[in-house]
């Protein structure tokens, strides 16, 4: 005769067969959510290596090609009698942009030029666009106000009889660039040059530019 015990252990529910196909099922689920996983960190590993290699962004460099005399307009105030000369020159600037990604810049650029520390003119920088790996020539009409540099005339007659003159340029160019075709990053690029041209024909004879970019 069966006891209480024995008849509670028989009355217990049966635990039900697992179903093959469930196991099947779940285990290609645990599969498709490591292959998702591995997917995620190889295109994670991907994107970073291509941010800090290809898509890091380089500094362009500029390259001064050539300086044209436009024009001399003197001009004469009354009553307190003042003779100024302003020379209008034409320079064309190469600049080259080493990233994979093109450089788009507004109109909002500004060139300044200084001659023995003293600024003498300034320019604007019409707005364009340097594509990627590639060059573009930027031509600035500066203005130069020789009144300016009329004060110390010892210098400037100096460098005039040596036949070379030497000038500084600084050059602030704000724009874009963008990654991966749609992410649109502010950058402003600088440059700063140490030019010396030929007094005869205004041809560059040396020229030493530094440059940066900021994000």
């Amino acid at each position: 005769m069966l006891g209480p015990k024995a008849m509670e252990k028989s009355d217990a529910p049966l635990a039900a067969p697992v179903d093959p196909k469930h196991r099947l099922r779940r285990r290609r689920r645990r599969i498709c959510c490591l292959v998702c996983l591995l997917v995620l960190v190889l295109l994670a590993v991907a994107a970073t290596v291509l941010a800090l290699t290809i898509f890091k962004v380089r500094d362009p460099s500029t390259d001064l090609v050539s300086v044209r005399l436009l024009g001399v307009s003197p001009r004469i105030s009354f009553p307190v009698v003042a003779v100024e000369i302003n020379i209008t020159l034409d320079l064309a600037v190469r600049v080259h942009n080493p990233n994979y990604a093109a450089f788009a810049h507004g109109d909002d650029g500004h060139t300044r030029l200084f001659y023995r520390g003293a600024e003498i003119g300034d320019a604007a920088v019409a707005a364009g666009r340097i594509p990627a790996r590639g060059s573009e020539t930027i031509h600035l009409l500066t203005a130069l106000e020789v009144d300016r540099i009329m004060t110390d005339l010892g210098p400037l007659l100096q460098d005039i009889i040596a036949g070379a003159l030497a000038i500084d340029a600084e050059a602030r160019l704000p724009g874009r660039v963008t990654v991966f075709g749609f992410v649109k990053l502010h950058a402003v690029a600088t440059s700063r040059c140490h030019v010396v041209l030929a007094v005869a024909n205004l041809t560059v004879i040396s020229q030493e530019c530094t440059h940066s970019t900021r994000l």
